[in-house]
């Protein structure tokens, strides 16, 4: 996502087009942090150069540097350029200082400055301003949405503290200690899990912290989990984010939840996720509430004292999530769909610190763990019986292709406006799952965004694989089909 300011910026260059000579225009990222750098965020989204009512150039040279220098300088040379050639240049590439980036403490700001010449004349020269974010700077739901879940950093050291504390209370309270995720394929384990590590969190005696005015457009700097651990404070996005990390480590799925000037979480209680890293839409996140396949709850309750029951944590976010307050509602940002779409943690970078005020810190009362709800109404899939025999689905089989002609579109099956394609890593895992009788849903790729701001071809350069690819063969493992259709193209009537 991206607010209009920036969308103005980038296109800024495209005023003078009415004016002679070679213009350039490109699209230039408002804002960048580490976090962008680490999962190849581009800082150069394109880059064209018109050339309108000028002449003939021959070996024209296009120079970017930066000030500070958090990119490298980089040049591209343009054997020619005729009257009214519009050239969109297709190497976007440029090394980033991550070393300068990893450093910053406090946010800056910068200057992108792309200079067209032949020889020693200057043909054009277009100056970008850009905001360097700290490394532990999130730069808000306008423009880094899809980042939000690099900041959930399950390896944090902390993090580990809040499981151990999460086992022990499981076995005082007679429930297996291990943190199995959804191993059982029963969702009263993985809400026992999650109240246990909301237990654990609230021995951690953490003081609320008041985040900035309208911190979801603008961002914030965030608390890492042992930061948290060692000052005792959080606002309400830092323990969105810790809860979100101790979930996640644990094997569960968490959601993030934005809400004007708040932020929740979110975990799913069986092994599902929504069908987008970032949705917007309240009534999905209400269905599947209603479903009693999510939980959502106030982060902010294991700060109160007494901190919140979790029964009443849950209650504190029924307002929020009511129709009548959908309007204050952002967006929901499923993390297991990030990490499918290449969205990793931001690595820790700090040395361990070990909490130095735990002799001063005044005693929390512990938390019992509630007693498990009933989940016997959890709605499953429905899907057709078929045959559990090899024999079995031969027979099937031969009853549906009893027409051996070519209105059988079984055996002839054209490509046409009606049909779906989709995007498949494992053919024969897909025929295994069908012959066993999965419900295989198809999801729209363009839709599902896995490269968000990222371009393809400079993921599979700096890292080595096809996100997309990637994203598939994750999808297929939760039985869903990627389409490169959209969601209106592939909607079956």
């Amino acid at each position: 996502m991206h607010d209009s300011g920036e969308q103005e910026l980038g296109q800024a260059s495209l005023d003078g087009i009415g004016a002679s000579g070679p213009i350039i225009a490109a699209d230039i990222a408002g804002s960048f942090t580490y976090a962008s750098y680490q999962n190849a965020i581009p800082v150069i989204r394109s880059i064209r150069i018109e050339n309108v009512g000028g002449g003939h150039h021959e070996t024209c040279r296009l120079e970017l540097i930066s000030s500070p220098t958090f990119l490298r300088s980089k040049s591209w040379t343009i054997d020619r350029l005729t009257p009214g050639d519009s050239l969109l240049l297709g190497d976007r590439r440029v090394d980033l200082d991550a070393d300068y980036l990893a450093g910053l403490n406090e946010a800056e700001r910068g200057e992108i400055a792309l200079r067209l010449s032949v020889g020693d004349a200057v043909l054009d020269e277009q100056r970008f301003p850009v905001r360097l974010l700290a490394r532990d700077e999130w730069g808000g739901v306008a423009d880094m949405a899809q980042l939000l879940p690099a900041f959930v950093m399950p390896n944090d050291p902390a993090v580990a503290r809040v499981l151990r504390s999460a086992a022990d209370r499981l076995a005082e309270h007679g429930h297996p200690s291990g943190l199995d995720g959804y191993q059982s394929g029963d969702p009263q384990r993985a809400f026992m899990l999650t109240a246990a590590i909301y237990s654990a969190i609230v021995g951690m005696g953490i003081h609320y912290a008041e985040p900035p005015a309208s911190f979801e457009d603008r961002g914030q700097k965030v608390r890492r989990p042992a930061t948290i651990a060692d000052e005792r404070l959080g606002t309400c996005l830092d323990t969105t984010l810790m809860f979100a990390a101790a979930l996640e480590s644990a094997g569960l799925y968490p959601v993030i939840l934005m809400f004007q000037g708040h932020a929740a979480v979110g975990v799913w209680l069986t092994k599902r996720t929504f069908g987008n890293t970032i949705e917007t839409d309240q009534m999905e996140v209400r269905k599947a509430l209603a479903s009693r396949e999510l939980i959502v709850f106030e982060t902010t309750g294991v700060t109160h004292r007494p901190a919140m029951a979790m029964d009443a944590a849950q209650r504190a976010l029924d307002h929020r999530m009511s129709e009548d307050e959908a309007h204050a509602f952002v967006a929901a940002i499923d993390v297991r769909r990030a990490r499918s779409g290449g969205i990793t943690p931001l690595a820790s970078h700090e040395a361990v610190r070990h909490d130095a005020g735990d002799e001063e810190a005044a005693p929390v009362a512990d938390l019992a763990l509630p007693a498990a709800p009933s989940f016997n109404d959890l709605p499953d899939l429905q899907v057709e019986e078929k045959p559990t025999t090899a024999a079995g689905r031969v027979d099937r089989w031969q009853k549906k292709l009893l027409d051996l002609t070519l209105r059988n579109r079984l055996l002839n099956f054209p490509a046409s406006k009606k049909t779906i394609p989709f995007l498949c890593t494992d053919v024969a895992f897909l025929e295994d799952r069908l012959a066993d009788g999965a419900a295989i849903q198809i999801v729209s790729l363009p839709q599902q965004n896995p490269l968000g701001e990222r371009d393809a071809g400079l993921y599979r350069e700096v890292h080595g694989r096809d996100l997309q690819r990637g994203f598939a063969a994750e999808a297929l493992a939760r039985d869903e089909l990627p389409s490169p259709l959209d969601a209106a193209s592939s909607r079956c009537d």
